[in-house]
């Protein structure tokens, strides 16, 4: 029986006075933290946890009075609406430092919770002993999570297939190689690659694999292909 999971708290303007406001990201509301600019998962939108988070890492500020956060929640938010701000430089490159990391952390096949188990507090010990305590700080609006590092490769694998199809759709001729294995619970899996013409040379890459649900029949193989074919506008011709 599936359990229902609790639903997501929204941001409350009581929040602030633990030095929280909040950011949405990809359509998710999130707690940030006002002061280390740290955005917390969405889980954590409870006055406990922020509470906790605050007491942790900003035990110093425990004096200062609601109006200080707001005027920090505000330097927030303007520094969020200039693109060219250091602090919209420190986010893109957070970005694009989670997309590498997602990258290695699936060529290495390792499990994808390595990120914020390990691969993050070792980079923090790092900077902190090499660059200084500051850096360290740049390093918390990075995101490695499970999740997060499964949707940065599914992301990923989504971009590279639209390349592989465009690239497709431009040769004038493609052939198709065709394989059949077998996974670990015994399930047929159809793996498809392809082989045309891009910038006046021969390409060969991996396409798609997918399940072969019942049977391995000639059609069954063929209605996989010909379904992958309709989804993605190519032409059998």
């Amino acid at each position: 029986m599936a359990t229902k999971r609790a639903p997501k708290r929204a941001y409350s303007d009581d929040y602030l006075k633990f030095g929280f406001t909040s950011i949405v990201i990809e359509g998710i509301e999130k707690p940030q933290c006002v002061i280390c600019l740290k955005v917390l998962f969405a889980e954590s939108m409870k006055p406990f946890q922020l509470k906790r988070h605050f007491e942790k890492e900003h035990p110093t500020y425990n004096d200062r009075d609601v109006s200080f956060f707001q005027r920090q929640s505000q330097s927030v938010k303007k520094s969020r609406l200039d693109t060219t701000g250091q602090t919209a430089i420190t986010i893109r490159a957070a970005v694009e430092a989670s997309y590498v990391v997602s990258l290695r952390i699936s060529k290495s096949k390792k499990p994808h919770t390595i990120g914020e188990e390990l691969v993050l507090p070792c980079t923090k010990d790092i900077v902190r002993i090499m660059i200084g305590a500051d850096a360290v700080k740049k390093l918390s609006s990075l995101s490695i999570s499970d999740n997060t590092v499964q949707r940065r490769v599914q992301e990923m694998s989504e971009d590279i297939k639209n390349q592989v199809v465009e690239q497709i759709k431009q040769s004038p001729i493609f052939v198709l190689q065709l394989d059949e294995s077998t996974d670990v619970s015994s399930c047929a899996q159809l793996m498809i690659y392809v082989r045309y013409i891009h910038d006046s040379n021969f390409k060969e890459e991996f396409l798609f694999c997918q399940p072969l649900d019942s049977q391995t029949r000639g059609i069954d193989v063929f209605n996989k292909v010909d379904t992958f074919f309709v989804k993605e506008g190519l032409d059998w011709k």
